[in-house]
């Protein structure tokens, strides 16, 4: 195949440009891992060069402890190259590839894509050979300049977009650009045949497709039963859009690379995954050698996951400072110990940081230095040396796209024919998947678990089963292939457990509604009626986006919804279905399964003995634990009691919990990071955060007092030692300690433990 379209390429080049336009953009594989430089080694803060300049500024640079900066673009700037050079100053470049292609600008077009209801053309495609050829032209100019210098990554673009941020653009209906969506669908179904029985069609040959906007499925879609659903139309030309975003951007790494091999390449400013804007992140983490992507909808346990050893990748966070030096001083500590190689610092707060109300550090960044300079020091070495792996519990969540694609609809239906206005930051507040991910993996760490996240991709090449998973969690997986449903089979057959709350492969994976239930509802041994509604029976959206200038609590369209202790049933017509007789030594399930209660009819916590396995359908929805005092009452407590509950049952328990005075602390999360012979625990304050693109975001509940904690472990441990303090402690099943909430406490201990 690769053969082939090399040669059609040979061919469309001797043909001439105007045929060349229509091109279809090749399936990237995964781009190169390029190591950090010994320039990153540890904690890095680069600050944003607005309101400061580095050579004007150095003297207060040193003061705060600031070590790094930015250069914008690069050409024709080889005096600041030379000035980080002779300071020993390491920069990353930003718009190495200009502003105004991956980041649409009023000046590049953003104005025609925004609130369109039909398909329209991108300005400056990413399907058309002349708008790459811009960028690499800008790369050209830039990379060769910059690389002279200390620099440790190049970013093409920030908040990099097929159309802008995260809002619906129905981008790109250009005639490059659906040439090669035709070549695309062609390659996915093979035949016309195929896709018009997926869609139900009657297209005579694949020149006759053309993409679907949203508005044309739309009023088809806005109320059960899912089994007649079809979404595959507009989420097939949804995913084609995802695969050119990311097969562009991984063209574009390849191309800096030759440039200059030894600095990673990717973009800054990236959103949450999404149904537009290209944030597919099983693909964008094949397409990217490093990114900055703001922590919205997990993106930061999403990137340690999937760029887990040995090709740990780097990811940042952007700094907004919150104006106050806790806060500031939690925020790099948090994202230090969870994975992140370093921050973008926005160094503006009312004032800039470093010309404070006519002159001097601003007080909040003052205060900070020594925070600043220890988060950079040789502590972050344990964590980020490339050896080092995450130690996370053999539970995974799993990441499905097409699910996240099928839950925006589900999403939109408030919004009627007004979806187009449906803002990037609206769908960061209100986005269900999104949510509904969140509230997972907070549920499992105040339980004091950790996870990884695996992609469909994973589970069908068995990695379950490699990488010696005991847990699976499908959070929302809406829709969902027979290959994955197969996978997920093998693996619970083989004694694994998978755990799905609600929904669970009612659609395929292109978003067709399955006539006879979910494909693994025999898995879990379930049946359901669909007359009986959804939530509170007449309605499919859970985050009303219309409300969203309301509390979270109160966005939530639980009116009439069924409960059992405290928690939302969503599906009302799911119960047991009793087991069809079968062979003897025939595969398939085992017992009977059995539900934990039944509500009016609606069966919960519903467990199903297969094979050496199990699988449970909670018929739950955890998405009111994004609310803080929700996490922290009744509802928050049910949900940790049953994930506890239900990972016990696997043989998980875990492997610390904070105390003091006896008594839980809550939203303290520990974590673990193992090299060599060392095990690095980590403890963390960890509460809610509402992040935001511009700005320090919502960071809810206090941090309080210093005060003494005791880290109860699971199993002894040895050769104990403050990594921040250099204490050496004694050993045993309990590490006890002085905690100031906003920092983080670090210990080494002897592996395999705890």
């Amino acid at each position: 195949m690769r053969c082939l379209l090399i040669l059609v390429s040979m061919l469309l080049v001797f043909l001439g440009s105007a045929i060349l336009a229509a091109e279809t953009p090749p399936t990237a594989e995964k781009v190169p891992f390029i190591k950090p430089k010994p320039d990153w080694d540890r904690f890095l803060i680069l600050v944003w060069q607005y309101q400061t300049d580095a050579r004007k500024d150095l003297d207060l640079y040193k003061q705060a402890g600031f070590r790094g900066f930015h250069i914008d673009r690069g050409a024709g700037d080889a005096a600041t190259v030379e000035f980080a050079r002779a300071q020993g100053l390491p920069y990353y470049v930003d718009h190495a590839a200009d502003k105004g292609y991956l980041h649409l600008t009023d000046r590049t077009g953003r104005g025609a894509v925004l609130r369109k209801k039909s398909v329209v053309p991108r300005p400056y495609s990413l399907a058309d050979p002349k708008t790459i050829e811009i960028m690499k032209d800008h790369l050209r100019k830039n990379v060769a300049v910059t690389k002279g210098g200390p620099v440790v990554a190049y970013a093409f673009d920030d908040e990099v977009s097929l159309g802008v941020f995260n809002s619906p653009c129905e981008v790109d209906g250009s005639d490059a650009s659906v040439a090669g969506y035709r070549e695309w669908l062609r390659g996915v179904y093979g035949s016309v045949e195929r896709l018009n029985a997926e869609w139900g069609t009657s297209h005579k040959d694949f020149a006759e497709v053309r993409p679907v906007s949203f508005e044309a499925i739309r009023a088809a879609h806005t109320a059960p039963p899912f089994a007649k659903w079809n979404l595959a139309p507009w989420m097939d030309w949804r995913s084609y859009m995802d695969t050119q975003f990311s097969d562009c951007v991984a063209g574009l790494a390849r191309f800096t690379n030759t440039l200059d091999p030894s600095a990673p390449a990717g973009f800054v400013g990236g959103q949450q995954p999404a149904t537009y804007g290209g944030y597919d992140y099983a693909k964008i983490s094949r397409s990217v050698q490093w990114i900055e992507a703001y922590d919205i909808g997990g993106t930061c346990e999403i990137l340690r996951s999937l760029w887990k050893w040995p090709e740990r990748r780097p990811y940042v966070q952007t700094w907004f400072s919150a104006g106050d030096a806790k806060r500031d001083a939690w925020f790099l500590w948090y994202y230090l110990v969870h994975g992140n190689r370093g921050v973008i610092a926005w160094p503006d707060r009312g004032g800039s940081w470093f010309h404070w109300k006519g002159g001097g550090l601003a007080p909040f960044i003052a205060e900070n230095a020594e925070t600043l300079r220890e988060v950079q020091g040789d502590v972050s070495k344990f964590i980020l040396d490339p050896e080092t792996r995450f130690d996370a519990d053999p539970i995974a969540l799993y990441y499905s796209h097409p699910s996240i694609q099928a839950s925006w609809v589900m999403d939109v239906v408030p919004h009627g024919g007004s979806w187009p206005n449906r803002s990037s930051s609206l769908d960061n507040d209100n986005q269900t998947a999104a949510r509904n991910r969140v509230a997972w993996m907070k549920i499992l760490e105040d339980g004091g678990y950790q996870y990884n996240v695996v992609t469909s991709d994973h589970v069908v090449a068995g990695a379950l089963e490699k990488e010696r998973y005991r847990v699976l969690i499908l959070d929302r997986t809406i829709a969902m292939s027979d290959a994955e449903a197969a996978a997920i089979r093998r693996f619970v057959e083989q004694g694994g457990t998978v755990i799905a709350d609600c929904l669970t492969g009612v659609l395929d994976e292109h978003g067709k509604g399955r006539p006879k239930g979910g494909a693994l509802d025999d898995l879990f041994g379930i049946q359901r009626d669909e007359s009986k509604g959804y939530l509170g029976g007449g309605n499919v959206t859970e985050i009303d986006g219309e409300l969203y200038s309301k509390p979270f609590m109160q966005r939530l369209r639980y009116g009439g919804a069924l409960r059992h202790k405290g928690a939302v049933i969503y599906e009302r017509g799911t119960t047991v279905r009793p087991l069809a007789p079968r062979m003897p030594g025939s595969p398939g399930p085992g017992d009977l399964a059995k539900a934990t209660a039944t509500v009016e009819g609606a069966d919960m916590v519903i467990t199903n003995k297969v094979g050496r396995g199990r699988a449970v359908y909670l018929n739950l929805t955890p998405v009111a634990y994004n609310d803080l005092g929700q996490r922290l009452g009744p509802l928050g407590e049910e949900w940790r009691t049953r994930a506890a509950g239900l990972a016990e049952e696997s043989g998980l328990r875990p492997r610390a919990k904070v105390r003091s005075s006896g008594q839980p602390v809550p939203l303290a999360e520990t974590l673990y990071w193992r090299t060599g012979d060392t095990t690095v625990l980590a403890l963390v304050r960890n509460p809610p955060r509402n992040a935001s693109t511009d700005d320090a975001g919502v960071l809810q509940g206090m941090f309080g007092d210093p005060l003494d904690v005791e880290i109860a472990l699971a199993r002894p441990v040895t050769n104990v030692r403050n990594l921040r303090t250099g204490e050496r402690l004694p050993d045993g099943a309990a590490i006890r300690a002085k905690w100031k909430p906003w920092e983080a406490l670090l210990f080494g201990v002897a592996s395999p433990a705890p």
